[in-house]
Protein backbone atom coordinates (compact mmCIF):
# COMPACT_ATOMS: atom_id res chain seq x y z
CA UNK A 1 0.00 0.00 0.00
CA UNK A 2 2.83 2.21 0.32
CA UNK A 3 4.30 1.84 -2.66
CA UNK A 4 0.99 2.62 -4.18
CA UNK A 5 0.27 6.04 -2.18
CA UNK A 6 3.88 7.42 -3.13
CA UNK A 7 3.79 6.59 -6.94
CA UNK A 8 2.13 8.78 -9.25
CA UNK A 9 -0.66 6.80 -10.74
CA UNK A 10 -1.63 7.24 -14.72
CA UNK A 11 -5.23 7.54 -14.00
CA UNK A 12 -6.95 9.71 -11.97
CA UNK A 13 -10.88 8.56 -11.16
CA UNK A 14 -12.79 11.79 -10.32
CA UNK A 15 -16.45 10.30 -8.58
CA UNK A 16 -18.67 12.98 -7.31
CA UNK A 17 -21.13 11.65 -5.19
CA UNK A 18 -24.41 12.45 -3.16
CA UNK A 19 -26.77 10.46 -0.92
CA UNK A 20 -26.10 7.27 -2.87
CA UNK A 21 -23.95 5.07 -0.20
CA UNK A 22 -25.82 1.89 -1.04
CA UNK A 23 -24.63 2.26 -4.88
CA UNK A 24 -20.94 3.71 -3.92
CA UNK A 25 -20.42 0.53 -2.32
CA UNK A 26 -21.05 -1.14 -5.41
CA UNK A 27 -19.42 1.06 -7.83
CA UNK A 28 -15.90 1.07 -5.39
CA UNK A 29 -16.14 -2.79 -5.94
CA UNK A 30 -16.21 -2.43 -9.51
CA UNK A 31 -13.20 -0.24 -9.59
CA UNK A 32 -11.21 -2.46 -7.41
CA UNK A 33 -11.88 -5.28 -9.89
CA UNK A 34 -10.11 -3.44 -12.67
CA UNK A 35 -7.94 -5.61 -14.92
CA UNK A 36 -5.35 -2.85 -14.42
CA UNK A 37 -2.48 -2.88 -11.89
CA UNK A 38 -3.63 -0.42 -8.97
CA UNK A 39 -0.75 1.16 -8.68
CA UNK A 40 -1.59 2.94 -11.77
CA UNK A 41 -4.87 4.65 -11.27
CA UNK A 42 -6.22 6.43 -8.04
CA UNK A 43 -9.92 7.20 -7.07
CA UNK A 44 -11.01 10.70 -5.74
CA UNK A 45 -14.43 10.23 -3.81
CA UNK A 46 -16.06 13.80 -3.27
CA UNK A 47 -18.54 13.52 -0.94
CA UNK A 48 -21.48 16.61 -1.73
CA UNK A 49 -22.84 16.77 1.61
CA UNK A 50 -24.28 13.39 1.32
CA UNK A 51 -26.69 12.97 4.65
CA UNK A 52 -26.34 9.15 4.18
CA UNK A 53 -23.92 6.80 5.11
CA UNK A 54 -21.59 7.92 2.10
CA UNK A 55 -18.53 9.13 4.83
CA UNK A 56 -18.99 5.49 6.32
CA UNK A 57 -18.62 3.29 3.33
CA UNK A 58 -15.64 5.22 1.78
CA UNK A 59 -13.99 5.31 5.18
CA UNK A 60 -14.08 1.16 5.50
CA UNK A 61 -12.80 1.29 1.64
CA UNK A 62 -9.93 3.31 1.90
CA UNK A 63 -8.70 0.22 4.67
CA UNK A 64 -9.08 -1.87 1.73
CA UNK A 65 -9.04 -0.46 -1.75
CA UNK A 66 -6.31 -1.82 -3.63
CA UNK A 67 -5.54 1.47 -5.43
CA UNK A 68 -4.70 4.91 -3.47
CA UNK A 69 -8.78 6.01 -2.32
CA UNK A 70 -9.25 9.57 -1.37
CA UNK A 71 -12.27 11.37 0.49
CA UNK A 72 -13.11 15.01 0.24
CA UNK A 73 -16.42 16.26 1.91
CA UNK A 74 -18.27 19.75 1.83
CA UNK A 75 -21.39 20.73 2.14
CA UNK A 76 -23.78 20.58 -0.86
CA UNK A 77 -22.93 22.49 -3.14
CA UNK A 78 -24.07 21.04 -6.30
CA UNK A 79 -22.01 18.75 -9.34
CA UNK A 80 -19.57 21.82 -10.54
CA UNK A 81 -18.43 22.61 -7.47
CA UNK A 82 -17.45 18.71 -6.54
CA UNK A 83 -16.06 17.96 -9.91
CA UNK A 84 -14.06 20.75 -9.68
CA UNK A 85 -12.74 19.70 -6.12
CA UNK A 86 -11.37 16.07 -7.19
CA UNK A 87 -9.60 17.98 -10.34
CA UNK A 88 -8.27 20.20 -8.17
CA UNK A 89 -6.68 16.96 -6.00
CA UNK A 90 -5.90 14.45 -9.23
CA UNK A 91 -2.20 13.72 -8.99
CA UNK A 92 -1.98 11.79 -12.64
CA UNK A 93 -2.05 13.73 -16.17
CA UNK A 94 -5.48 11.86 -17.39
CA UNK A 95 -8.67 11.96 -15.34
CA UNK A 96 -11.70 9.44 -15.51
CA UNK A 97 -14.90 11.78 -14.76
CA UNK A 98 -18.10 9.24 -13.89
CA UNK A 99 -20.94 9.02 -12.00
CA UNK A 100 -21.24 7.39 -8.68
CA UNK A 101 -23.85 5.23 -10.45
CA UNK A 102 -21.69 3.85 -12.90
CA UNK A 103 -20.55 0.43 -12.31
CA UNK A 104 -17.28 -0.20 -14.37
CA UNK A 105 -16.85 -3.29 -16.72
CA UNK A 106 -13.35 -5.04 -15.49
CA UNK A 107 -11.36 -3.66 -18.64
CA UNK A 108 -13.18 -0.46 -18.68
CA UNK A 109 -10.48 1.95 -17.10
CA UNK A 110 -7.50 0.21 -19.19
CA UNK A 111 -9.17 0.84 -22.28
CA UNK A 112 -9.46 4.36 -21.25
CA UNK A 113 -5.58 4.72 -21.19
CA UNK A 114 -5.16 2.66 -24.31
CA UNK A 115 -7.46 5.39 -26.17
CA UNK A 116 -5.30 8.14 -24.79
CA UNK A 117 -1.79 6.15 -25.45
CA UNK A 118 -2.92 6.04 -29.26
CA UNK A 119 -3.75 9.47 -29.12
CA UNK A 120 -1.92 11.21 -26.76
CA UNK A 121 -2.79 14.45 -28.08
CA UNK A 122 -3.79 16.99 -25.21
CA UNK A 123 -7.03 18.00 -26.99
CA UNK A 124 -8.24 14.26 -27.23
CA UNK A 125 -10.95 12.93 -24.74
CA UNK A 126 -12.37 9.42 -24.70
CA UNK A 127 -16.05 9.01 -24.21
CA UNK A 128 -16.81 5.09 -22.53
CA UNK A 129 -19.82 3.87 -23.34
CA UNK A 130 -23.04 2.94 -20.80
CA UNK A 131 -25.67 1.04 -20.68
CA UNK A 132 -28.69 -0.05 -18.15
CA UNK A 133 -27.90 -2.49 -15.52
CA UNK A 134 -29.11 -5.82 -15.97
CA UNK A 135 -29.40 -5.64 -12.38
CA UNK A 136 -32.34 -2.90 -12.41
CA UNK A 137 -35.30 -5.64 -12.40
CA UNK A 138 -37.51 -3.45 -10.07
CA UNK A 139 -39.71 -2.43 -12.54
CA UNK A 140 -40.98 -2.37 -16.36
CA UNK A 141 -40.05 1.04 -16.36
CA UNK A 142 -35.99 0.51 -15.38
CA UNK A 143 -36.00 -2.89 -17.26
CA UNK A 144 -36.82 -1.05 -20.74
CA UNK A 145 -35.73 2.40 -20.02
CA UNK A 146 -33.05 3.65 -22.20
CA UNK A 147 -31.88 6.86 -20.20
CA UNK A 148 -28.45 7.35 -22.75
CA UNK A 149 -29.42 6.45 -25.52
CA UNK A 150 -25.57 5.02 -26.80
CA UNK A 151 -27.06 3.26 -29.27
CA UNK A 152 -27.28 6.22 -31.06
CA UNK A 153 -23.37 6.45 -31.12
CA UNK A 154 -22.84 3.25 -32.82
CA UNK A 155 -20.29 2.97 -35.67
CA UNK A 156 -19.00 6.74 -34.79
CA UNK A 157 -15.76 7.04 -33.57
CA UNK A 158 -15.94 11.14 -32.90
CA UNK A 159 -18.44 13.35 -30.95
CA UNK A 160 -19.45 16.91 -31.10
CA UNK A 161 -18.43 18.96 -28.00
CA UNK A 162 -22.16 18.37 -26.21
CA UNK A 163 -21.43 14.94 -26.33
CA UNK A 164 -18.87 15.49 -23.44
CA UNK A 165 -20.97 13.47 -20.90
CA UNK A 166 -19.13 13.20 -17.31
CA UNK A 167 -20.71 10.23 -16.68
CA UNK A 168 -17.80 8.15 -18.41
CA UNK A 169 -15.23 10.33 -19.97
CA UNK A 170 -11.37 10.89 -19.16
CA UNK A 171 -9.52 13.71 -20.58
CA UNK A 172 -6.20 15.12 -20.01
CA UNK A 173 -6.05 17.48 -16.85
CA UNK A 174 -3.83 19.72 -17.99
CA UNK A 175 -6.20 20.67 -20.84
CA UNK A 176 -9.29 20.87 -19.18
CA UNK A 177 -8.03 22.96 -16.06
CA UNK A 178 -6.65 25.16 -18.99
CA UNK A 179 -10.06 25.85 -20.84
CA UNK A 180 -12.23 24.65 -17.92
CA UNK A 181 -12.84 23.86 -15.39
CA UNK A 182 -16.42 23.36 -14.79
CA UNK A 183 -19.57 26.28 -13.90
CA UNK A 184 -20.09 25.87 -10.15
CA UNK A 185 -23.13 28.43 -10.21
CA UNK A 186 -25.77 25.88 -11.96
CA UNK A 187 -25.90 24.58 -8.77
CA UNK A 188 -27.62 21.05 -9.79
CA UNK A 189 -26.64 18.05 -12.40
CA UNK A 190 -28.44 19.83 -15.48
CA UNK A 191 -26.17 20.36 -18.99
CA UNK A 192 -22.62 21.50 -16.74
CA UNK A 193 -20.87 18.85 -18.66
CA UNK A 194 -21.59 19.99 -22.20
CA UNK A 195 -21.24 23.36 -21.05
CA UNK A 196 -17.89 22.34 -20.41
CA UNK A 197 -16.86 21.15 -23.38
CA UNK A 198 -18.40 23.75 -24.86
CA UNK A 199 -15.50 25.60 -23.72
CA UNK A 200 -13.27 22.48 -24.06
CA UNK A 201 -13.80 23.24 -28.14
CA UNK A 202 -12.68 27.05 -27.91
CA UNK A 203 -8.98 24.96 -27.48
CA UNK A 204 -9.76 22.38 -29.91
CA UNK A 205 -11.57 19.17 -28.27
CA UNK A 206 -11.69 16.30 -29.60
CA UNK A 207 -14.38 13.54 -28.21
CA UNK A 208 -13.51 10.31 -28.94
CA UNK A 209 -16.38 7.22 -28.48
CA UNK A 210 -14.30 3.60 -27.43
CA UNK A 211 -17.62 1.73 -26.56
CA UNK A 212 -15.09 -0.85 -25.06
CA UNK A 213 -14.50 1.30 -22.13
CA UNK A 214 -18.15 -0.03 -21.20
CA UNK A 215 -20.02 1.29 -18.03
CA UNK A 216 -23.61 -0.12 -16.11
CA UNK A 217 -25.56 2.74 -15.42
CA UNK A 218 -27.75 1.43 -11.94
CA UNK A 219 -29.78 4.10 -10.77
CA UNK A 220 -33.13 2.98 -9.10
CA UNK A 221 -35.90 5.39 -9.44
CA UNK A 222 -39.34 5.69 -10.65
CA UNK A 223 -41.05 6.62 -13.53
CA UNK A 224 -42.61 9.75 -11.77
CA UNK A 225 -39.06 10.61 -10.44
CA UNK A 226 -37.47 10.60 -13.65
CA UNK A 227 -40.56 13.07 -15.33
CA UNK A 228 -39.84 15.59 -12.42
CA UNK A 229 -35.86 14.99 -13.51
CA UNK A 230 -36.59 15.20 -16.77
CA UNK A 231 -38.63 18.88 -15.81
CA UNK A 232 -36.14 19.92 -14.02
CA UNK A 233 -33.35 19.51 -16.50
CA UNK A 234 -35.51 21.43 -19.02
CA UNK A 235 -35.81 24.23 -16.77
CA UNK A 236 -32.16 24.96 -16.88
CA UNK A 237 -32.32 24.89 -20.87
CA UNK A 238 -32.52 28.43 -21.84
CA UNK A 239 -29.60 29.17 -19.21
CA UNK A 240 -27.44 26.34 -20.85
CA UNK A 241 -28.33 28.00 -24.31
CA UNK A 242 -26.80 31.54 -23.00
CA UNK A 243 -23.80 29.73 -21.81
CA UNK A 244 -23.85 27.93 -25.31
CA UNK A 245 -24.90 30.68 -27.54
CA UNK A 246 -24.98 28.18 -30.42
CA UNK A 247 -27.75 27.23 -33.31
CA UNK A 248 -26.75 23.51 -33.12
CA UNK A 249 -28.12 23.19 -29.52
CA UNK A 250 -31.92 23.63 -29.97
CA UNK A 251 -31.29 21.00 -32.75
CA UNK A 252 -29.42 18.46 -31.24
CA UNK A 253 -31.70 18.32 -28.20
CA UNK A 254 -34.84 18.75 -30.54
CA UNK A 255 -36.48 22.36 -28.41
CA UNK A 256 -38.26 23.68 -31.38
CA UNK A 257 -40.49 26.78 -30.72
CA UNK A 258 -41.10 30.16 -31.81
CA UNK A 259 -37.55 31.08 -29.64
CA UNK A 260 -35.89 28.57 -31.13
CA UNK A 261 -37.11 28.63 -35.08
CA UNK A 262 -34.27 31.29 -36.09
CA UNK A 263 -31.10 28.80 -34.28
CA UNK A 264 -32.67 25.96 -36.31
CA UNK A 265 -32.39 27.88 -39.61
CA UNK A 266 -29.12 29.15 -38.69
CA UNK A 267 -28.00 25.63 -38.09
CA UNK A 268 -29.24 24.11 -40.99
CA UNK A 269 -28.04 26.52 -43.52
CA UNK A 270 -25.02 28.20 -42.34
CA UNK A 271 -21.40 27.18 -41.29
CA UNK A 272 -22.82 25.18 -37.95
CA UNK A 273 -23.99 22.67 -39.64
CA UNK A 274 -21.31 20.24 -39.42
CA UNK A 275 -22.28 19.96 -35.92
CA UNK A 276 -25.62 18.62 -36.18
CA UNK A 277 -26.20 14.91 -36.08
CA UNK A 278 -26.17 13.31 -38.84
CA UNK A 279 -30.01 12.31 -38.90
CA UNK A 280 -30.96 16.12 -38.08
CA UNK A 281 -29.72 17.49 -41.16
CA UNK A 282 -32.45 16.77 -43.24
CA UNK A 283 -35.47 19.75 -42.65
CA UNK A 284 -37.91 18.50 -43.72
CA UNK A 285 -37.52 14.62 -41.55
CA UNK A 286 -36.38 16.80 -39.17
CA UNK A 287 -39.60 18.60 -38.69
CA UNK A 288 -42.12 15.44 -39.24
CA UNK A 289 -40.49 13.71 -36.43
CA UNK A 290 -41.20 16.92 -34.01
CA UNK A 291 -44.33 17.08 -35.51
CA UNK A 292 -44.87 13.22 -34.84
CA UNK A 293 -43.72 13.29 -31.73
CA UNK A 294 -45.67 16.57 -30.48
CA UNK A 295 -49.23 14.58 -32.15
CA UNK A 296 -48.71 11.30 -29.67
CA UNK A 297 -46.57 12.66 -26.64
CA UNK A 298 -48.87 15.94 -25.37
CA UNK A 299 -50.52 16.45 -22.30
CA UNK A 300 -53.80 15.06 -23.20
CA UNK A 301 -52.39 11.87 -24.75
CA UNK A 302 -50.38 11.34 -21.74
CA UNK A 303 -53.31 11.86 -19.17
CA UNK A 304 -55.76 10.13 -21.26
CA UNK A 305 -53.41 7.06 -22.46
CA UNK A 306 -50.31 7.26 -21.86
CA UNK A 307 -49.90 7.77 -17.88
CA UNK A 308 -52.78 4.85 -17.68
CA UNK A 309 -51.06 2.02 -19.81
CA UNK A 310 -47.36 2.44 -18.13
CA UNK A 311 -49.15 2.20 -14.74
CA UNK A 312 -51.45 -0.84 -15.59
CA UNK A 313 -47.92 -2.46 -17.48
CA UNK A 314 -46.24 -2.14 -14.12
CA UNK A 315 -48.85 -5.06 -12.81
CA UNK A 316 -50.49 -6.98 -16.00
CA UNK A 317 -47.55 -8.98 -17.92
CA UNK A 318 -49.85 -8.87 -21.32
CA UNK A 319 -49.65 -4.85 -21.68
CA UNK A 320 -45.82 -4.71 -20.52
CA UNK A 321 -44.87 -6.47 -23.49
CA UNK A 322 -46.64 -3.73 -25.52
CA UNK A 323 -44.64 -1.20 -23.35
CA UNK A 324 -40.98 0.18 -25.35
CA UNK A 325 -38.27 2.16 -24.68
CA UNK A 326 -39.87 4.82 -27.13
CA UNK A 327 -42.87 5.22 -24.96
CA UNK A 328 -40.86 6.02 -22.33
CA UNK A 329 -38.79 8.53 -24.15
CA UNK A 330 -41.48 9.83 -25.78
CA UNK A 331 -43.31 10.26 -22.28
CA UNK A 332 -39.95 11.56 -20.88
CA UNK A 333 -39.22 13.86 -23.52
CA UNK A 334 -42.37 15.26 -23.25
CA UNK A 335 -41.54 16.67 -19.48
CA UNK A 336 -38.23 18.06 -20.54
CA UNK A 337 -40.16 20.19 -23.21
CA UNK A 338 -42.93 21.06 -20.19
CA UNK A 339 -39.82 22.26 -18.31
CA UNK A 340 -38.44 23.74 -21.40
CA UNK A 341 -41.21 25.89 -21.65
CA UNK A 342 -41.55 26.98 -17.59
CA UNK A 343 -37.71 28.07 -17.97
CA UNK A 344 -38.29 30.19 -21.01
CA UNK A 345 -40.49 31.71 -18.78
CA UNK A 346 -38.66 32.58 -15.61
CA UNK A 347 -35.66 33.32 -17.82
CA UNK A 348 -37.82 35.97 -18.88
CA UNK A 349 -38.89 37.43 -16.09
CA UNK A 350 -35.47 37.35 -14.64
CA UNK A 351 -34.37 39.32 -17.52
CA UNK A 352 -37.16 41.88 -17.05
CA UNK A 353 -36.62 42.52 -13.95
CA UNK A 354 -32.90 42.80 -14.45
CA UNK A 355 -33.80 45.42 -16.96
CA UNK A 356 -36.10 46.94 -14.95
CA UNK A 357 -33.27 47.51 -11.76
CA UNK A 358 -30.66 48.76 -14.45
CA UNK A 359 -33.17 51.38 -15.67
CA UNK A 360 -34.23 52.33 -11.62
CA UNK A 361 -30.97 52.28 -10.69
CA UNK A 362 -29.85 54.28 -13.82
Amino acid sequence: MAEIMNEQPLLSVVLATYNRADTLQETLRHLAAQELDPASYEVIVIDDGSPDQTRAVVAEWIDKAPFRLTYLHHSNRGPGYTQNRGLDVARAPIVLLMADDIWMSPQALKQHLSMHAAHPEQEVAVLGQVRQSAALDQSVFLRTWDPFRFSDLTGLHELPYYKFWACNISIKREFVMRYGPFQEHLGIAAHEDAELGYRLSRGGLRILYCPEALGFHHHVMTLEQACRRRHLMGTKFPEFCRLVPEPEIPVAYHVLNWRTLPAHLRAMFGSRREYLPAKDRNPLLLMSRQLARALLFNTVTLRSWWEPLMRRAESNPSIARWVNREIYRGVLFHYFLCGCRDGYRDFGQRRNSAREAKTTSG
